[in-house]
């Protein structure tokens, strides 16, 4: 079968039958293991969230998993858990950042320009806490 007819049916929310699934599956897993990454660009059919509706889809028809496949989802696995440690460690950084940035702006500008300001730091703390425990809950999975 033709894998880029098969990734035009998914694309156009086809419903696949189990050989499609199978055959689209592992041309996922082989450019993915072939590049090292997935693609950045939300055009491309190759970034991670296509890789993760159809891993969805894979795992719960239930296949029969060989072990040539099963190497194959476990060295992509280590490539995921890199991309979603970088992306976690991102946002965690940015929120420890807003968090000590509006903590600095409160203390020197605490009563100088009134309450507009005020609005700013708290905002901004909440912000880099909602960023904080973003990072720490994707870290986590």
């Amino acid at each position: 079968m033709n894998t880029e007819l098969i990734k035009q049916d998914y694309l156009n929310n086809k419903k696949l039958n189990d050989n499609e699934l199978l055959l689209l599956f592992e041309n996922i897993l082989d450019h993915i293991l072939r590049q090292n990454t997935f693609d950045n660009t939300l055009k491309s059919f190759y970034n991670y969230r296509n890789y993760k509706i159809i891993k969805k889809m894979f795992f719960e028809r239930g296949f029969c998993i060989t072990e040539e496949l099963e190497t194959k989802i476990q060295r992509v696995y280590d490539i995921e858990l890199k991309l979603i440690k970088k992306e976690s460690k991102i946002s965690l950084n940015l929120g420890i950042f807003c968090v000590i940035f509006g903590a600095v702006y409160y203390i020197l500008f605490q009563n100088e320009f009134g309450r507009a300001p005020f609005l700013f730091i708290v905002s901004l703390i909440c912000l880099g806490g909602i960023l904080v425990f973003r990072g720490i809950s994707n870290l986590s999975k």
